[in-house]
């Protein structure tokens, strides 16, 4: 066995020999007592007044205040030394004891939560490596989003955002796994296509389940700086991938449009499991709304009529229970903050493209038919 089982099993081993020592010593310095008493005591001859040793003669103060007594004040202070230096000794290795049980126990959190992400198939969503993928398998009722006349359970596959970045878009003042709350949150509530895993919302997993799996996220996280420079490389590619669409336009598809726009997340092809038919699902327009509201220059204007405010919103994200705005929108988990990812002239062109979206033009939707391989109609 390794690892922190082996550890605490080990440290475990460490103490009881210990304490087998300590005990064996014990005993048998009662034993040596009990055996040098009786070999001094004696017999019985007389009264308690002859044998009572107070009764008897004494030894004088000369040989009182002599050697005898020199003897019993150096044990005296060999104990004082003893327990002078052992005790500091002791509270110098208390720190490191508890640190090394707080780490072990820290570390069988991660691997419990590691094992419990395995189990229930977190990865086959968020990516092996927690990068995000996009072939999350999913199911949906899109009612009549695509048509006035029929309703759609479509079969697709879902772009799953990447985990191994989530503490810098929620939880992004914690400092340490005690102050998580957002995260947490999420696991037992869910979020948009996510289903609830905690009991309290529904789902399988207990509340110590729940703080594994915060606990292994939390160990897996990256750095800001790992975070920025993904981030980066992500914008270069779908600019270049987009020419005709604004620094502001790519941004916000790369980190707006899978809460804004609709259908974004399960764009591409998809079967329809109650005609066996295909689709193209094209997401709707850009900030027309899905699990997040709708933004466009008329919303977010009267929001947030001073664009600053706008953009230290999407930097900050929404704190829980706290009112933004101009009307005073309460907060709550669903909105991240990008401060920690994103630079402030990033953030401000989102910010400007989503303030010249417009309203009117968000009432679009339209979808495709496509025939069994999947060409056009």
């Amino acid at each position: 066995m390794s690892g922190p089982g082996a550890l605490q099993l080990l440290a475990a081993s460490t103490e009881r020999s210990i304490a087998i020592v300590l005990m064996a010593i014990v005993v048998v310095g009662w034993a040596i007592y009990v055996f040098v008493n009786i070999r001094q005591a004696k017999v019985e001859v007389g009264s308690e007044v002859e044998l009572a040793p107070n009764r008897g003669k004494m030894p004088d103060d000369e040989e009182l205040e002599g050697r005898r007594l020199e003897k019993v004040q150096a044990f005296g202070v060999l104990m004082l030394l003893i327990m002078a230096l052992v005790l500091p000794i002791y509270w110098m290795l208390e720190g490191g004891r508890r640190s090394g049980a707080e780490m072990a126990f820290s570390e069988a959190a991660e691997n419990r939560g590691e094992a419990l992400a395995a189990e229930q198939e977190c990865t086959d969503c968020h990516g092996a490596d927690l990068g995000g993928a996009r072939f999350a398998p999913v199911v949906l009722d899109i009612g009549h989003q695509f048509s006035d006349k029929e309703s759609y359970v479509i079969s697709t596959t879902w772009e799953a955002p990447s985990l191994d970045d989530v503490f810098t878009r929620f939880d992004t003042d914690a400092e340490t796994l005690d102050e998580v709350s957002e995260v947490r949150q999420i696991l037992v509530y869910g979020r948009g296509v996510m289903p609830a895993w905690g009991l309290d919302g529904g789902g399988p997993l207990n509340d110590q389940e729940i703080d594994d799996l915060v606990a292994w996220l939390w160990r897996e996280r990256i750095s800001d700086e790992e975070a920025q420079e993904r981030a980066k490389a992500r914008l270069a590619i779908e600019s270049a991938a987009n020419p005709d669409r604004s620094e502001g336009a790519v941004l916000f598809d790369l980190h707006c449009a899978r809460c804004h726009t609709p259908r974004w997340p399960g764009r591409g092809p998809a079967q329809l499991p109650n005609n066996g038919g295909l689709i193209e699902v094209k997401p709707g327009p850009d900030g027309a709304g899905r699990y997040g509201p709708s933004l466009n220059g008329v919303s977010l204007e009267r929001l947030f009529p001073e664009i600053e405010d706008h953009i230290s919103f999407i930097s900050d994200g929404a704190a829980d229970n706290v009112p933004f705005g101009e009307f005073a929108r309460l907060g709550n988990y669903g909105m991240p903050g990008f401060g920690r990812v994103l630079d402030e002239d990033e953030i401000r062109a989102i910010a400007e493209y989503e303030r010249g979206l417009d309203q009117e033009s968000q009432a679009v939707v339209g979808f495709e038919l496509l025939d069994e391989a999947g060409d056009d109609q």
